[in-house]
């Protein structure tokens, strides 16, 4: 009899500590995100889309290889140009098929080849480029959310300033999530881009604590302490030095357009807000309907107008 209790309490005590094996599982992939995420394949090219364009390597500010295509506009004489910088565990042309979070949420692929199109037929230079430690780009030792990789947006913009066929003058960016965060960092470091969209900007200790709780419910706490450890273990910054309310009032005289969903339920229409709210003029937002963060990732591709005559404002000839 007491070898059945204890063989009922041992049961009873693997059972109970599954579900937190499980979220500290969850922690662990979450981790190998933030340190070394996997390299999303090229599903299409500019070539698919009846477009010229060049294949471009250049080193970012602080030396990691960053590779890219440059997409060059219609007509004669330097054009305006626009980089797009995409998101965490993307590539250049947007969310992969197979992207855990989409496949969780069941979201729709975001193709960046849509704002690209849109650019490129209103007479924008389109630069489409790989993050560090995504794509084909090279490596550093972890994705930092915006710090390390707002060299790579500045090397973009070093690049464009230095072609023939682009007006210096007239550069603008686009950035989605961690890019977004990397875009208002390399804006708080140069002035030489003159308009920014930044698409659904990250607070990381925020939307890594909205998204644990959100996917595994009281379990998340687990997962989250876990994915943090080793993320700092592996040499990540603090979460609360990637705040982008620190370089929010620093990216005068760069105009800035915010787009936030206003179903997401990972990011934090608040904090947008206040990051709006410290950023000096020129400066508007956009807060667009969603039920679910890759409706407002969607939005620009689905309305480019929003982008087209923000842009066409900014980057206008003085």
């Amino acid at each position: 009899m007491k070898n059945r209790l204890t063989d009922l309490l041992l049961l009873v005590l693997i059972l109970a500590a599954l579900p937190v094996l499980a979220a500290a599982a969850v922690g662990l992939y979450f981790a190998r995100l933030m340190i070394d995420p996997p390299r999303a394949k090229q599903w299409r090219t500019p070539t698919d889309e009846g477009w010229e364009s060049e294949n471009v390597y250049f080193e970012a500010t602080d030396g990691v290889p960053i590779s890219s295509w440059f997409i060059p506009a219609a007509g004669e004489g330097p054009r305006p140009a626009v980089a797009i910088v995409h998101g965490w565990t993307w590539n250049r042309l947007g969310s992969a098929e197979g992207d855990i979070l989409a496949r969780i949420v069941r979201a729709p692929r975001v193709e960046l080849l849509k704002p690209a199109r849109a650019l490129h037929d209103a007479g924008y230079h389109v630069l489409m480029f790989d993050l560090r430690n995504h794509g084909r780009s090279g490596s550093s030792r972890t994705v930092t959310f915006g710090q390390g990789e707002a060299h790579d947006v500045l090397a973009a913009v070093n690049h464009l300033r230095g072609r023939g066929d682009v007006d210096a003058g007239r550069i603008g960016v686009i950035g989605y999530s961690m890019g977004a965060n990397a875009v208002m960092t390399a804006c708080a470091k140069t002035k030489d881009i003159k308009a920014a969209i930044v698409v659904q900007p990250v607070r990381p200790f925020a939307f890594a604590n909205r998204l644990a709780h959100n996917l595994l419910g009281p379990l998340g706490g687990i997962a989250l302490k876990v994915a943090r450890q080793l993320y700092y273990n592996a040499g990540g910054p603090l979460w609360e030095t990637t705040d982008p309310a620190i370089v929010a009032d620093l990216m005068s005289p760069t105009a800035v357009l915010y787009v936030q969903g206003d179903g997401d339920p990972w990011g934090d229409l608040p904090n947008v807000r206040r990051f709006y709210e410290i950023s000096k003029e020129p400066k508007a937002l956009k807060v667009v309907p969603s039920i679910n963060r890759y409706g407002g990732y969607l939005y620009l591709g689905d309305h480019p107008e929003v982008m087209l005559e923000f842009l066409a404002e900014h980057l206008r000839s003085d």
